[in-house]
């Protein structure tokens, strides 16, 4: 395997292939235009066909801007760049083309560097084509004008995403196998289906999945390296594989940034702990032929315990809220052209991390946990001009994800013993493909994707003391997937109702030898009835494959009071036997997604645009733990966990699952295994339905105030209905709405102004009320609305040396909000008294950031 691992980076690292692509002549030509203001797509398609030239162009940021008439004689780059001119794009002919490309601002102009810049579009491999599904954009600017200094942060605050499952501040007795934070890394988590079904890349590369659950540590990732985060809260299997049930989550990194920027934060929460303090600087230098840019980040908050809190000073000492987090992270990214068709870039991250959080149940039993997490990743890639419109794409990663773990059990202050070990993941990730135009309707050329590639997966989760791993496996696939963008209708047809028609299309086979072999479609279509409206919808199917922890954890187990889960009715001293490990023949998860969008930008107000859309997903063979987190208090009471409880055993079935497991304990108060009145087979298993919908809404409105001055208005709603059954036979229970699920509604709005470098905007945050369904009667518990403020100010350029200098002030949950009150997991006083996956206890808090670029 370590050949393999060596060969296909030296293997990417040798692969060329010259082709030379005359250019157009006709391109450098003036040619003479008098055109009207327009849609600035249009416009631009216009330019392209009087110089003979494709058009090629992300579709985004073109989305809804208008363009000035075009009056005079020009060569096709220079009327490209007046139409352009005032926006964040800039134009160039190459290789028999109009490129249009986003220009990603510099540390001293916003002038776009030299070097060369692939277009990244999340949700196709195309790279000029128009996802027929809804994204959302979050812009690193933004992300730091919000006080959010990290991406983990920045993913919490989006309706569409959950806080539950790899986050800090998940909290024991949070109901969920995942719902535990192992290393205070964050996890995206996308409609709450958890972040094993949410798919997270790098520049469109997969990561190493980070502790025991098959998700993404994106924390890892510096935000000072990010230009933007693009979210496809739509099922995206057929495109990119396993994991993408619930949507993509795609880091896209700076390019062609010029000059050096630092940044430092300090600050703190009033209520106490959490002082925060980072520092991260940005340097990228851009040449004729390629670019390079680095970025690290310290970053470093004290705890929270549960004593700095009122509402929670009832639990034992040894209790954290939030953990105690240092962690450095460092990120290289670069690009060079080998020759006119050949161009090479690479992607490397690397960061190491320690935390400590402490759960104690009384003086006696304090645990302290210290885990260290390292975890790398490398990403080269060869993009080869093939000729004839054809692009050639071999790219891999290979990464490695740590923690070691310590948990120290204390005892009336004496550490009594440790726990050591690894939560160990590895990937190997190689692949290619062609793309091109195989034909053209109505002068659009039809695109298509093909290709494939082969992946490797391995977990290992061991204690240093234990001879045998708590688990260990691995996992390879082989894949091939297509993609076609069908433009029947385009604007230059000039029909009316009928602006834009394509159709889109992807399928995907992947083979997992021992498991199974998956084929999942997708298929979306564009309507554009104008320029000002646009329809979108798509149906596919999606897949996830069963972690590597749920196959092959090792199998525990325990005798228990009965009375402790439910078993009041049998007589005083029954016990039950609790089972639970992996299951080595899980079969791989499965949805069916589809979705309606409607897109208004009217071109009677500038600047605003309104998005909608539904979504409904049908997820079956969902693998879980039956009885999971504090719902195992309710197995003997709760009739939906019937099927996994088996009453009056014999002795036979007793014995063989003792005989079958690692390890078993006993905590029956008895030496002997007696009066045992029920099994719980609560090993892992592919027993839930989930059937997922909702809407989606958002607005944007920008309004020029003046030359240099903008009022920024932004709402972005969602809205969710879930729920599972655990077998055929157990009814349906609801999710959404009820507690450590997501709410049934959650919002985000702002207002904000900017002026060249300053800022000030406020952000309101609401999440609906939900229920406590863990007791009869059902509780209703209170919803949060919170205030966030945030001002930024930039020395202007008669400050000499300290010119440029912005100082950023953000107070985040200004009327310091506490979580709704919430009973504590089975009434004990060592949970806390909130649903610590939709709610925080950090308050109030207040930093200042001070930023200079050079």
């Amino acid at each position: 395997m370590r050949a393999v691992r060596s060969g296909f980076l030296v293997g990417i690292a040798v692969s060329a292939l010259v082709a030379v692509s005359p250019a157009s002549a006709q391109a450098d030509k003036s040619v003479a235009f008098d055109l009207p203001a327009q849609s600035l797509t249009e416009a631009l398609r216009k330019v392209a066909r009087e110089g003979g030239l494709e058009f090629s162009a992300p579709a985004d940021p073109l989305r809804g801007k208008r363009s000035k008439r075009l009056s005079g004689t020009f060569t096709i780059e220079e009327a490209a760049r007046q139409l352009l001119a005032g926006t964040q794009l800039t134009a160039e002919v190459a290789e028999g083309a109009l490129i249009v490309r986003e220009n990603v601002r510099s540390a001293k102009s916003d002038r776009l560097g030299n070097g060369e810049s692939d277009i990244i579009v999340t949700g196709s491999r195309i790279e000029t084509a128009d996802s027929a599904s809804a994204m959302i954009r979050l812009d690193a600017d933004a992300i730091k004008l919000a006080g959010q200094t990290d991406l983990g942060q920045a993913l919490r605050t989006l309706p569409q995403n959950f806080g539950g499952g790899q986050n800090p501040g998940v909290l024991s007795g949070a109901v969920g196998v995942n719902n535990l934070d192992l290393s205070s890394g964050s996890s995206a988590n996308l409609r709450g289906l958890g972040g094993d079904a949410t798919l997270t890349l790098l520049n469109g590369h997969r990561l190493s999945y980070g502790s025991v659950v098959q998700a993404v540590d994106l924390s890892t990732i510096p935000l000072a390296a990010v230009d933007r985060v693009e979210i496809v809260p739509d099922g995206a299997s057929a495109v990119y594989g396993t994991d993408a049930v619930g949507g993509v989550v795609n880091i896209i990194l700076k390019r062609n940034y010029e000059g050096i920027s630092v940044s430092s934060t300090i600050g703190g929460a009033t209520g106490g702990g959490n002082v925060r303090q980072q520092y991260s600087a940005v340097a990228g230098k851009s040449w004729k032929s390629g670019n390079v840019m680095a970025a690290i980040s310290y970053d470093h908050n004290s705890q929270i315990d549960a004593k700095d809190r009122t509402y929670t000073a009832y639990m034992p000492d040894g209790n954290t809220l939030y953990p105690r987090v240092s962690q450095t992270s460092g990120l290289l990214s670069a690009t060079q052209a080998l020759s006119d068709t050949v161009n090479f870039s690479v992607d490397a991250t690397y960061s190491r991390r320690t935390t400590f959080r402490s759960y104690g149940e009384s003086a006696e039993y304090i645990y302290e946990n210290m885990p260290t997490t390292t975890s790398y990743s490398v990403s080269p890639s060869i993009k080869i001009d093939a000729g004839s419109g054809w692009d050639v794409t071999v790219s891999g990663t290979y990464g490695r994800d740590r923690i070691r773990f310590d948990q120290a059990w204390v005892s009336n202050g004496t550490t009594m013993s440790h726990t050591r070990g690894c939560y160990c993941n590895e990937l190997i990730n190689v692949e290619a493909f062609a793309t091109g135009s195989v034909a053209e309707l109505n002068s659009n050329p039809v695109k298509v994707v093909a290709g494939g590639g082969y992946r490797y997966n391995q977990h290992i989760a061991v204690r240093d003391e234990a001879a045998l791993p708590d688990s260990r496996g691995s996992v390879e696939s082989y894949y091939g997937f297509t993609e076609i963008s069908i433009p029947i209708v385009g604007p230059a047809q000039d029909i009316n109702f009928l602006k834009k028609l394509e159709f889109n299309a992807a399928l995907r086979f992947e083979h997992y030898p021992q498991i199974a072999s998956v084929a999942v479609p997708k298929f979306g279509v564009i309507y554009g009835i104008s320029d000002e409206i646009e329809i979108k919808g798509t149906w596919g199917k999606s897949f996830k494959a069963p972690s590597l922890y749920d196959q092959f954890a090792t199998n525990y187990s325990y005798l228990y009071p009965a009375n402790y889960f439910g078993g009041d009715r049998f007589p005083s001293g029954s016990t039950l036997l609790v089972d639970i490990g992996g299951s080595p023949n899980l079969k791989p998860e499965k949805a069916t997604s589809w979705s309606v969008s409607t897109a208004i930008r009217p071109n009677f107000l500038d600047g605003f645009s309104f998005q909608a859309t539904y979504f409904n997903v049908d997820y079956k063979d969902r693998v879980v733990q039956p009885v999971a987190g504090t719902a195992i208090f309710q197995a003997l009471s709760d009739e939906s966990f019937s099927d996994f409880v088996a009453y009056s055993p014999s002795q036979t079935d007793i014995d063989q699952i003792i005989a079958n497991s690692a390890q078993f304990y006993n905590y029956s108060g008895s030496s002997q295994v007696d009066n045992v009145v029920a099994i719980l087979h609560n090993r892992n298993t592919n027993a839930v339905r989930q059937r997922i919908e909702g809407v989606d809404i958002s607005l944007d409105y920008r309004i020029a105030v003046s030359p240099s001055s903008t009022l920024l208005l932004n709402a972005n709603g969602a809205w969710l209905w879930s729920k599972q059954e655990l077998t055929s036979n157990a009814g349906w229970m609801p999710l959404a709405g009820t507690i450590f699920n997501p709410a049934r509604f959650k919002g985000r709005a702002s207002v904000g102004w900017t002026n060249g470098g300053s800022a000030a905007a406020v952000y309101i945050n609401h999440i609906a009320g939900i229920t406590d369904n863990r007791i009869e009667p059902h509780v209703d518990l209170e919803s949060q609305t919170t205030v966030d403020l945030s001002l930024r100010y930039t020395l202007p350029d008669d400050f000499a040396n300290f010119s440029g200098i912005s100082f950023t002030l953000n107070a985040q949950n200004v009327f310091n909000k506490r979580p709704p009150y919430a009973a504590p997991s089975g009434g004990y006083n060592y949970y806390a008294n909130y649903d610590s996956t939709n709610f925080s206890a950090i308050g109030r808090f207040i930093s200042l950031t001070i930023a200079k670029d050079f």
